[in-house]
């Protein structure tokens, strides 16, 4: 079992090049464990570094506590190597924006190498970011091909409206096919709502997150 290092910026003096992944992690489910590792390998980053969001713009607010979506966050990470968690968007709180998040970090670590894990639902999406451009300049993305725009040719023809012919060319280079793990942070919380006991929550949830939720209750109402 591995010490997660948790804090605002935990970037090693060591590392070169980090992949960072964001999201709401309400509660975090196996593809968010297991596909980012494999991003990680396939960038060649030193780092993989999840940045828990306060506040998402384009979704709704999170249903657990930050103190929550931290903790089970670390346990869903206890196996991983070369993984941090940065509680900087949560400490800042309001609205995450990923523009922002960007320029804090390269304020403070000039010297290292950024990358942005995105899925492929996201990257349908990148144009209507806020500073899209700019959070490319700052850190090039990387798109996990996945459900329900796992294929890549789809994918583009997606993007192409949004994006110049230089810019499509750099979206193509972007892509990284990982496994397809089907699952939801929507589906996962439906299910706690309803069916606490349903078998297909050992398939979305490693055991020490389930642990976790069932020591803590969370989830018991409908959101």
């Amino acid at each position: 079992m591995n010490e997660i290092p948790v804090g605002p910026l935990p970037i090693p003096k060591s590392a070169r090049t980090v992949l960072l992944y964001g999201g709401a992690f309400d509660p975090p489910h196996r593809a968010h464990v297991q596909l980012p590792p494999r991003a990680r390998e396939a960038v060649g980053a030193d780092l993989l570094l999840y940045v828990p969001a306060a506040a998402a713009p384009l979704k709704p607010g999170p249903v657990a506590s930050n103190t929550d979506r931290i903790a089970m966050l670390e346990a869903a990470l206890e196996d991983e190597s070369d993984t941090a968690i940065a509680t900087l968007e949560i400490d800042r709180g309001g609205d995450s924006y990923t523009v922002d998040t960007l320029r804090h970090i390269r304020e403070r670590r000039p010297d290292v190498a950024l990358r942005l894990l995105i899925g492929a639902d996201q990257a349908r999406q990148f144009h209507r970011w806020k500073e899209a451009r700019q959070i490319i300049a700052l850190a090039e993305p990387a798109v996990m091909l996945r459900p329900p725009a796992e294929d890549a040719e789809d994918l583009l023809a997606d993007l192409a409206p949004h994006w110049s012919g230089a810019e499509m060319d750099a979206w193509r280079r972007r892509l990284v096919t990982l496994p397809a793990i089907e699952a939801s942070s929507t589906r996962v919380r439906e299910l706690l709502a309803g069916r606490p006991g349903a078998p297909e929550l050992d398939r979305l949830l490693t055991a020490p997150v389930r642990a976790y939720i069932r020591q803590n209750n969370l989830y018991q109402q409908p959101a």
